[in-house]
């Protein structure tokens, strides 16, 4: 496990997340404000809402109380159409974890059910098997959002496009 559990979204609407950067844009630099400005979210919300945006790249990791602010991703999202922020995001979903990590193993699978997603989010960070698959149904409702996967009968199919995704081990060995 090479994560902690505030790496693992809980913040189940993506495209809420995807306001993120536009709040901080418009000067909302805490997470209440956040929550307030994404709209019926109570404060703890607008934390969990700011810790996804962070785990996506558009806001900068910093201390409790910090003011928020924009990564040069996050930016630069803020100026994109809706077409080119739902590009970003199926990008940003394949290439971070812990969504990367879930879409190689729905690829390497006739897809998966939550509890088995749990699994795989359980071997990035230390979660308890209820808040595993709470956060679970949070990563699959991001990949069904930007349609990289689709439930079919009760399993979590990946139907994004056929691009090399590396498994984890892969990529710590060329690095």
């Amino acid at each position: 496990m090479s994560h902690e559990t505030v790496d693992i979204p809980q913040a189940d609407v993506l495209w809420d997340v995807a306001l993120v950067p536009e709040a901080v844009a418009r000067g909302k630099t805490q997470p209440d404000e956040i929550g307030v400005y994404i709209g019926t979210k109570v404060a703890r919300q607008g934390l969990y809402y700011t810790q996804a945006a962070r785990i996506l790249g558009f806001v900068k990791p910093g201390k409790p109380g910090e003011p928020i602010e924009l990564t040069p991703f996050g930016r630069a999202f803020t100026t994109y159409n809706q077409a080119d922020q739902r590009t970003s995001l199926r990008r940003m979903l394949l290439q971070r974890e812990p969504t990367r990590s879930v879409v190689v193993a729905l690829r390497a699978s006739e897809g998966l059910r939550r509890a088995e997603i749990a699994t795989v989010l359980q071997s990035l960070a230390p979660l308890a098997q209820s808040t595993a698959v709470r956060r679970a149904a949070t990563v699959a409702a991001w990949l069904c959002a930007t349609s990289l996967a689709r439930w079919e009968r009760g399993r979590l199919a990946y139907c994004g496009p056929n691009v090399p995704v590396q498994p984890l081990l892969q990529r710590q060995n060329a690095a």
